[in-house]
């Protein structure tokens, strides 16, 4: 049976870790850990503060996508930040948040883990997690930034699904305790672990972010980008589709695509590699 989250051993292992006290927030049931945490900082919440959910009905992705868990299956996270903005940019934030993921990962014994431009972290080619950032401007002149961070650690043999226009799709998806089982890593984590490692991740990541983001951006470009030299498709806000190879990414983490002999830039896409090549 899984373990139930618990918010004070959160709390205190974050603490001990990270020298922040955080409060910590376990909804058993929630549409949305960030829509909740968004309103929360809307109406005045003092930060920095998170939330997990046991169970997420409404679930969000990038670009309206929903995504849907059950109960106690994964972990689904939200953390509110205070960013001084424009003097702390964001561009970098996606792709440092996804470097705490991936050492949450590699620390449990996982190889292969990678990150797919721009939110999501893969592990032997399947979909394991995906950020959501967004903000709400607060009092002060500082913005609240919400980073959710969806976990997969151990789904049912359906799996997990997304929903598109209203359709649901079963996506190239794995979990940790599956690829735990896969690579011969050591099985003896649970949620709660795995739960407390991500947060005091993220948390360090957010901590030092204006100084250490550069530094992520090179760990990235020298060992984790998913979609480098492979031919991919990008779809644009406006629908338009577009195909390429994939270059890398700017200093702005701006993905680089050469399409028709033109290196182009895109700063907002959905990109899907073409299959064959993970």
């Amino acid at each position: 049976m899984l373990d139930c989250l618990q918010a004070s051993e959160i709390k205190a292992a974050v603490a001990e870790k990270n020298n922040v006290d955080i409060d910590i927030i376990v909804h058993q049931s929630i549409g949305s850990t960030n829509s909740w945490s968004l309103q929360q900082c809307k109406s005045g919440r003092e930060m920095p503060f998170a939330c997990f959910a046991e169970e997420q009905t409404q679930g969000r992705g990038r670009r309206g996508k929903q995504w849907l868990m059950s109960v106690r299956t994964n972990i689904a996270m939200s953390i509110s930040w205070p960013f001084m903005l424009p003097r702390v940019p964001l561009n970098l934030l996606p792709l440092s948040v996804a470097m705490a993921i991936v050492e949450t990962l590699e620390n449990l014994g996982l190889k292969q883990v990678q990150i797919k431009w721009p939110n999501d972290v893969f592990v032997q080619g399947k979909k394991i997690a995906g950020i959501l950032i967004e903000t709400q401007p607060v009092a002060n002149h500082e913005t609240a930034v919400v980073i959710g961070v969806g976990l997969n650690f151990e789904m049912p043999e359906q799996g997990v699904k997304t929903v598109e226009d209203g359709v649901e799709v079963c996506s190239e998806i794995t979990d940790v305790c599956r690829e735990m089982k896969r690579q011969g890593a050591a099985s003896d984590v649970n949620r709660t672990m795995v739960a407390v490692k991500l947060l005091q991740n993220v948390v360090s990541v957010v901590q030092g972010y204006e100084l250490d983001s550069g530094r992520h951006l090179e760990k990235f470009r020298a060992r984790y980008d998913y979609c480098k030299e492979k031919n991919v498709e990008v779809v644009l806000d406006d629908k338009a589709v577009m195909s390429g190879v994939a270059c890398g990414v700017t200093d702005d983490a701006e993905l680089l695509v050469m399409i028709d002999g033109e290196e182009r830039s895109f700063n907002s896409a959905d990109v899907s590699v073409k299959p064959g090549q993970s």
